[in-house]
């Protein structure tokens, strides 16, 4: 499930929320729209399951990320001031996507670090989710270097360019997320 609404001070709160019988990971963005750029304030991350629970925090205010994540000391570094976070920038994607941008290149911090993610659209897709059956524009991430892992992205157009699929490869395998468009 993925909730986007507006707060009272002017700021949105956007969270992305996945479980099955084993456990949950649940993803929170707090940014303000810069453009077509949602600048972040807040990302957190929290993750259950078999046991386990792994959590991260990110805080960013005047150029400056301060990070706690599980079994880590806290961590400080630079950002840009117009990053986003890792949920985040699929709406500076969708954004982007609606006004024809062929610029597809967003900052992103985490945890860890900030990074320039970069994103080609690789032409259009039908893809039959439930009852539907939507034209999309598929997007692809270009990783730098001998990267195994691959993500793609797929924005309905005639819904605004929302997100409705998303597919991620890895060393563990293939990751779908398909998101029920919004009535």
């Amino acid at each position: 499930m993925r909730t986007l609404k507006p707060l009272d001070n002017g700021d949105w709160r956007m969270e992305v929320l996945a479980h099955n019988f084993i456990g949950e990971i649940r993803e929170t963005s707090v940014f303000t729209w810069r453009g077509c750029t949602p600048v972040t304030h807040y990302y957190g991350y929290l993750r259950k399951g078999l046991g386990q629970v792994k959590s991260a925090e990110v805080r960013i205010s005047d150029g400056q990320a301060t990070s706690e994540r599980s079994e880590h000391q806290p961590a400080r570094f630079a950002v840009d001031r117009d990053a986003s976070d890792k949920i985040a920038m699929t709406l500076a994607l969708q954004c982007r996507l609606a006004r024809g941008d062929q610029d597809l290149t967003v900052k992103v911090v985490d945890e860890r670090e900030q990074e320039v993610q970069h994103y080609e659209v690789q032409g259009r897709e039908t893809l039959k989710l439930g009852d539907l059956k939507l034209d999309t524009v598929k997007v692809h991430r270009v990783r730098a270097g001998t990267s195994k892992r691959q993500t793609w992205l797929w924005f309905a157009p005639q819904r605004g360019y929302e997100l409705v699929q998303m597919v991620q490869e890895n060393s563990d395998g293939r990751h779908v997320l398909t998101l029920e468009p919004s009535p």
